[in-house]
Formats: structure tokens, sequence, C-alpha cells
């Protein structure tokens, strides 16, 4: 072990105050404070958000800025006193034995199993704000995974919960996981999603909804930006109205994923001092940190600090300098504990590993627990009587399939509503797109001679659609895989309520723009002016459209990322529209590819427009010349080979793919989602 850890006794007797180095600057600034002004002795509190700046003259009469720290009121440590949650039971979590192991390699090269954690072991109470450390790569996120029930294959040992097996439906239920990420609907407003949550979790009157989402809201300091969407929030409003979405419930057990990620110092303490106050109200709160500040590292209750998937020390934080100084390490004073603890499981002090994985096998860690146990009682008791006037945990929704489906359904439209990718885009193309091609084949559609044009701006028009759909809907589930996913895994609706309402909602839409497409294009052309033909081109576009998002959804749905299904959707119209019969006649395609005529749902579609503008005894065409060749229609029927077709098996085929689809789609998102466990 290296010199510069040894200390010299003076410095050793130091060390059993280092834990609470960071009060130490405040209180030698008051002691002057005191002396300069004859104040009395106050003590700083947690609660204390924000530090006002006055201008004082010294006795001297020299001017000087001195900061004078006043205690400001911080609704977030409201946090644990809401009247209008609901009860829930008090929950304690224990682990022994937690080992998990993946598969290394891909599936076809499997190169054998890989431990990310080993026999791990502990318990975490209510009322205890928990924080799980270690450097990275050490298992943090994994063992909250397990912990969550979001990771279940793999895994070996027992998971307890108040004392019996874990049940996870129940557990999932009565659990929330709040990940790194804050993965929200950007064109929601706070006050709309919380609404939302509200609404999918509790079975309330509206009036109890409203009064607890400003209750929830004013405590966690967010009432002022009720109607700003989320998109424009600040990374600590977003951190916060993650955990408000959750704390709908009253979830006994929270867990967080790095909550003070990418946040400044002052948003990780309000983040962390909300955590500490929804401890402090009957809640088991676990949360994985990667480094935190002395001051942050003060708030926790107990610790879990791992190390290569190993338990390095489990305890609570004014323990930490003592156990690791009766092992031969001494922080440095003024040192912080999260950092050398940090530092000692990274190797910098030597691979010391081996030693702390030896101290707390050997129960060096329970020694401090048995000490602390009378101080638990009162505490457990309380936890008990709270625990047993919960409510029993049931495995279904709060709320009903239908009920989910009409709010999933409304808060979908509205966020449709306000994208100016998806929606507004969309319609304005359809309109330029449409008057543009309508000047380009302007009054064509009746004229002899210019049959092959016509042909050519029906197939367009169909191509045109298929794109204008299949594009916009390939990034509907990536852009939204991750918020479903969280809202889903934390009980807040079931798949075919999100399913249903995901889909059902752009169906307007994507039955509006065709419709103005054509009803530009249809007339500017000018198509035989009968409304039975105008209504069949339509509903053959339209029909075609929908088979076409039916196949972006699957997609999107399938595709592990943006980039696959961005590349994936133009790719797999190639195929689609080379045998979609405009190109090349059915009797043309060699046999061993004819099978693929028939799964192209472009080829129903452009066969029955061809059928509405040409077909049902429709008569001859004008001709401006001496001799046209294509004047009667038949003819033209005759050419592109669909004298035989039949109009409703058009429509049949394109019902198929469509229910097909959809179907596939909702399998290939149930698929994932159980592979996400």
């Amino acid at each position: 072990m290296r010199d510069d850890v040894r200390r010299t006794r003076s410095d050793i007797d130091e060390e059993n105050t280092a834990w609470s180095f960071a009060s130490e600057p405040i209180r030698i600034f008051h002691s002057l404070w005191r002396t300069a002004f004859g104040m009395a002795e106050k003590t700083l509190e947690q609660g204390s958000v924000s530090i006002p700046m006055e201008e004082t003259k010294l006795p001297g009469g020299e001017a000087s800025l001195l900061t004078h720290l006043k205690k400001v009121e911080n609704h977030i440590t409201e946090a644990q006193r809401f009247s209008h949650l609901p009860r829930r039971s008090a929950v304690d979590l224990e682990f022994t034995e937690l080992s998990y192991t993946i598969r290394e390699g891909p599936c076809w090269r499997r190169r054998g199993y890989k431990a990310l954690l080993k026999c791990l072991s502990g318990r975490f109470n209510s009322r205890e704000l928990i924080g799980i450390m270690g450097p990275s790569g050490a298992g943090k996120s994994t063992l909250m995974n397990i912990l969550a029930g979001y990771r279940e294959t793999g895994m070996k040992g027992q998971i307890m919960v108040n004392g019996r097996a874990r049940d996870l439906r129940t557990f999932r239920k009565m659990s929330c996981y709040i990940m790194q990420d804050d993965m929200l609907l950007p064109n929601l407003t706070v006050r709309e999603a919380m609404m939302v949550s509200a609404n999918l979790k509790l079975n309330e009157s509206l009036q109890v909804k409203k009064e607890l989402v400003d209750e929830i809201l004013t405590a966690l300091g967010l009432l002022e930006c009720a109607q700003t969407r989320t998109i424009s929030l600040s990374g600590g409003q977003c951190k916060r109205l993650a955990i408000a979405l959750e704390l709908v419930n009253n979830p006994p057990v929270m867990f967080f994923d790095e909550p003070t990620s990418g946040l400044d110092s002052s948003s990780c303490f309000q983040v962390v001092s909300l955590m500490k106050s929804l401890a402090q109200g009957g809640r088991t709160i676990i949360c994985t940190i990667h480094q935190p500040s002395a001051k942050l590292f003060e708030m926790f209750d107990k610790l879990y600090i791992l190390s290569q998937g190993q338990c390095i020390y489990k305890g609570t934080v004014p323990y930490l300098i003592p156990y690791l100084k009766s092992l031969g390490l001494h922080c440095p004073t003024y040192h912080n504990p999260a950092d050398f603890i940090i530092e000692v499981a990274s190797g910098e002090y030597g691979d010391l590993n081996p030693v702390l994985f030896d101290a707390v096998q050997g129960g060096m860690c329970s020694e401090e627990g048995k000490k602390n146990s009378s101080d638990k009682s009162d505490s457990s008791c309380h936890s008990q009587c709270y625990s047993d006037s919960g409510t029993i945990e049931k495995h279904s929704f709060a709320t009903s399939t239908f009920t989910q489906f009409c709010i999933l359904f409304k808060r979908t439209f509205i966020t449709i509503c306000r994208d100016m990718v998806l929606t507004h885009l969309r319609v304005m193309s359809h309109l330029c797109i449409g008057v543009l091609i309508g000047l380009l084949y302007l009054n064509i559609g009746n004229d002899a001679s210019k049959v092959f044009n016509n042909t050519g701006f029906l197939f367009f028009s169909m191509l045109f659609l298929m794109f204008a759909a299949l594009m916009p809907t390939v990034l509907t589930f990536p852009m939204e895989m991750s918020v479903f996913l969280r809202e889903h895994l934390n009980y807040w609706y079931s798949l075919k309520a999100y399913y249903l309402a995901k889909t059902m909602a752009d169906i307007p839409f994507q039955v509006l723009c065709p419709i103005m497409y054509c009803s530009i294009v249809y007339w500017m052309t000018q198509q035989p002016p009968e409304a039975g033909r105008y209504l069949l081109f339509m509903a053959l576009s339209t029909s075609t459209a929908l088979v076409a998002q039916s196949l972006g959804l699957l997609i999107g749905a399938a595709s592990t990322s943006l980039q696959v299904a961005t590349f994936v959707g133009p790719v797999t119209a190639i195929p689609v529209l080379l045998f979609s019969g405009f190109f090349i006649n059915f009797d043309t395609i060699p046999k061993y590819l004819q099978w693929s005529s028939y799964v192209s749902y472009v080829r129903y579609g452009f066969e029955g427009v061809i059928l509405s503008i040409y077909g049902m005894n429709r008569s001859e065409l004008e001709c401006p010349g001496v001799v046209c060749k294509f004047q009667k229609p038949e003819e033209v029927l005759q050419l592109l080979d669909v004298e035989d077709a039949k109009l409703y098996v058009d429509f049949m085929v394109l019902g198929v793919f469509f229910l097909v689809l959809r179907l596939a789609t909702y399998l290939v998102l149930r698929y994932k989602v159980k592979s996400e466990r």
C-alpha cells in the first residue's frame, strides 16, 4: 500500500469527523459572523435553496458585500406531506445471493457467459434514501434493473418484499422506475402530462385528481410552468416532472437511475432533497449515483457500493470512514469520502477489491447494522403501522382498457395536432404536390392521345401517397419507444390500449390527406366527371395509404434504431413498386418471381384505380387527332393486363393487408416488451 495512504496519529483522529467536512466551512463562517455582529448561533437547514445577497457595512465604515444566509421556504420539502395521495403499504426490499450473467457474442457465435453481478445480498428499508455507488461498469444499473423487475433472464438469487417472495406483477404496480434520460412527450404541457398520469393511475373524481395534481406541482416547484410544454423545460424541471408523473399514485418503492446526471449543482441538490423528503414520507427510495458531491453524499441514509459486480460496502454514510479506517484505508482530511471510495474501487491505491470483498463477506459491515438496530426500532414500528393500514395490491390496472384507450387516444390526438413534422408538413406537402401534379397533367384525363401520360399520373399518385404515408410513420415507434416502455413497465396502461390508441388516432389524418390530394388532382387532370368514379378513386388511394402506414408502423416497431428504420423503409418500397404492374406486366414476370406480385399492395391499389378510371363501361375518349389507338377504354385495360380484374377483390386484398400488418405490429411490440426483461 502506498505511503501517502498512511497517516499520522493526529490526522487519524481528525477522520472521525471527515464525513461531515462539507459543513465545516459553514461553521467557521458562522463563528466569524457571530463575532462581528453578535448574532445568535443558528444552524443551516437543508431545505434552503436560495441565498439572497445583501450589502452591509463593517464597523470601521468600510463597505463590503457579505453573504447573508437566510432560510427560504422550500416547497420541495413538502413532498413528504401530501394530503390527497392514496394510502399505500410501506415496502422493505431484501435480496440474497443475487447474481446475473449474460451470454457473450452474437447468437451464431457464442463465447460463453459473463457474470455482471456476483452473490449480492442486502436489505433496503422504507423511510430510507439508499444510494448505489461504484465506478463505471461496476453493475449499478444492472442491479437497479433487476431489483425493479426490468431484468429477469439470467438472474439467480432471491428477492423478498416485506419478507415474502416477490410477485413481479404486484411489485411492478407498487413501484416505479425513473430512468436516467427524462423521456417525456415534447408536445404536452406539464399540467396535461400530469392529468394523463392521474387519469390513468387513479380511479377518483376529476376534482380530486385536479387537487392532487396542483398539490404535487406546488410541492415540486412546477406550478409556475404548468402551462409550459415539456420540450421547453430545463433539465432540473424535466427531472422533477418525471418524478411527479410517478408520484401520482404514491408508489412505496421508487427507483432512480442516475437522477443527477446532466444537472448543475443547484438542480442536483433540489432533486436529491426531493428524494430525501420522499423517503422521510415512508417510501423506499433507491437510486444509482456515480460520484456525488460532499453536500449530496451526506444526504443519503444508506450506501451500497459496488466494484466489479461485487459489494465492497453496505451501511450508513457516517460509518464509511471508520469502516475504511479499520481496513487500513485512511481518507485524507477534507477529502470527499465519495471520491475516495471510488478511487479505492478503481485501483488508484492498488488492487484492494479482494480485501473489501472479503470484509463484506466476513460480516464487518453488518456490525454497524447491529449498533443501529435499536435506533431503527421506532421507525420500523411506524413503517409496520403504515403497512398494516395500506390497501391490498392487485394485479389489474387502476382503469379499464376502454378508459385507457380513451385517455391515450386523446393524448395522441393532441400530440399529432401539435407535431409540426408529422401533421403540418404532411398536410402542406399533399396540398402543394397535388397542385403541382394537377398543373403538370392538366386536362389529360379524357384525351385518348395522352393515355400513357394519364396512367403515369395514376401510378405516381399511388407512389406519392405510399411514401407520404410510409416515411413519417416509420419514425412513430422508434421515437416514442422509450416513453412507452417507461409508462407500460411502470403499470400505467396495457399494451393493447396503447397500440389501439396510437394507431387509431392517426387514421383521421391519414384519411384526410389523401382526400385533399385526390380532390385537387382528379378535377385538375379532367378525369371522368362522375361521382362514383371519383369516390372509388379516393377510396382506393386512401386504402393504399393506410396499408403503407401499417407497413411503416411495422418497420418502425421492428427496427432497433431510427437509422435502421429510415433505411429499411425506402428499401422495402422498391420491390413493392417494381411488381406493381406498371413497369412490367404480370405475364412478363418470370414464373419463379410471379409470387412477388401478389404481395405488392401497390399493385392492387394501382389496378383498382385503373379500373375505376377506364373500366365500368366508360364511353370512348376524345381524340384530338385523326386516329387514336387507345380511344376505347377497353384497350387500355388490355394493355395493362387488368381487363379481368375485379374491384371488390382489390378492396378485400387491401383490407387483408391492413389487418395483417396491424396485427404483426402488435405482436412485434409485445415481443419487444418481453425481450426488455
